[in-house]
């Protein structure tokens, strides 16, 4: 009798330790493999290097299928982009491949049979070519910005815009950059780049409006209000302080090189999972700008009791409604992040990006670095 317990006993405390092998292991992304989905016909690879850290941001991506929808984003009213959309829709139709464009740009091209799409949940698209600068790919992004939408497509974005810090291809060599994304045997290195859901909720937790943003969130006060704004701030439901001054910005890593830079907050590569908190204007010299953890969840209160009427909210540039007294602004990470092809693997396009356009820790030295090497 002892002897069929011992047994038994044995056997559950094996099947314990597959129980917790197994558990330990889900959800570890593979370091080989297509563990995760993008878009419809696309399949990742991770490229950090070790999985047990659970990273999901720098990936190898792979077509399982051939893209046949392709989204032409260009940037508004500008006719050189204009022009350039029209040589990729005329390049990409000759492939066989469906173009569609937005609604309100199918006007721009006369000459051309083209579908004009408001990107909504039914719409399967494959592939989303950005032509502009980096407003341009905000733009890109708030097209997939409802509830509705699912993983989205990668993106590839040519810089025709002033700076063009996010656009990681030169318009130049368009057509072999072209020639190999749609190939379905090459791997393309891509940053799955972080969008956090701003929803805007009353006295009632009542949602009045939400947006996915791919660059960063502004409370702010409203524009010729005099005195210090107060805002309060809570992360994961626990009261952090009370914000006076001017605003205070919530911001991916993507953002950072944005208003958050200018307002002193760090430079993040876009792969680190965080969310920054970045003071405007505060009224304290020890309010510094933070990161926290991007499963937090921020909550920003315009508290009832305030003098002021009313508070402004800024979701990448765009206004959304004013909060009132009482209302709050919840910010979490979007499951569904935006994938941006890259011409480099790992954070090589960043890096080269706040070295060789926002010129960073370039000065006029009189020794070269390279007598240091």
């Amino acid at each position: 009798k002892l002897q069929f317990l011992y047994f038994i006993g044995h056997i559950l405390a094996k099947m314990r330790i597959s129980w917790l092998a197994k558990r330990w292991t889900s959800g570890v992304p593979k370091r080989t493999g297509t563990d995760f989905v993008v878009g419809r016909r696309v399949c990742v690879e991770w490229e950090d290097s070790d999985p047990l850290l659970r990273l999901r941001r720098r990936a190898k991506l792979r077509w399982v299928q051939s893209p046949e929808k392709i989204l032409v984003v260009k940037k508004w009213k500008c006719a050189s982009t204009t022009k350039a959309a029209s040589f990729v829709i005329t390049w990409l139709k000759a492939r066989g491949l469906e173009v569609l464009v937005e609604e309100s740009c199918v006007d721009d091209f006369p000459s051309l049979v083209v579908k004009g799409t408001k990107c909504n949940s039914s719409e399967q698209i494959d592939l989303v070519v950005v032509l502009g600068g980096d407003g341009t790919l905000l733009h890109a992004s708030r097209l997939f910005s409802t509830r509705a939408h699912g993983p989205l497509p990668p993106c590839v974005t040519f810089g025709l815009g002033s700076l063009g810090f996010m656009a990681n291809f030169s318009f130049d060599k368009w057509t072999a950059v072209m020639e190999k994304i749609i190939k379905t045997e090459t791997h393309l290195h891509a940053t799955l780049r972080t969008r956090l859901l701003c929803e805007l909720k009353d006295q009632n937790q009542e949602v009045i409006h939400a947006q996915k943003v791919l660059n960063d969130l502004v409370v702010c006060q409203p524009t010729g209000s005099g005195g210090i704004g107060k805002f309060m701030l809570f992360i994961d439901n626990h009261y952090i302080t009370l914000i006076e001054g001017d605003g205070v910005i919530v911001s991916t890593p993507s953002g950072s090189t944005g208003y958050n830079m200018s307002c002193g907050g760090a430079m993040v590569a876009p792969s680190v999972p965080a969310i920054l908190l970045t003071p405007v204007a505060p009224s304290s010299l020890s309010f510094r700008p933070i990161l926290i953890n991007e499963q937090s969840v921020v909550e920003i209160v315009l508290p009832g009791k305030t003098r002021a009427k009313s508070a402004q909210g800024v979701c990448d540039g765009r206004r959304i409604p004013d909060l009132l007294p009482g209302h709050r602004v919840s910010v979490t990470t979007s499951k569904f992040p935006l994938p941006v092809i890259n011409l480099q693997q790992l954070d090589h396009d960043w890096l080269d990006g706040i070295t060789n356009k926002l010129k960073w820790n370039q000065r006029g030295a009189s020794q070269s670095d390279d007598d240091y090497s």
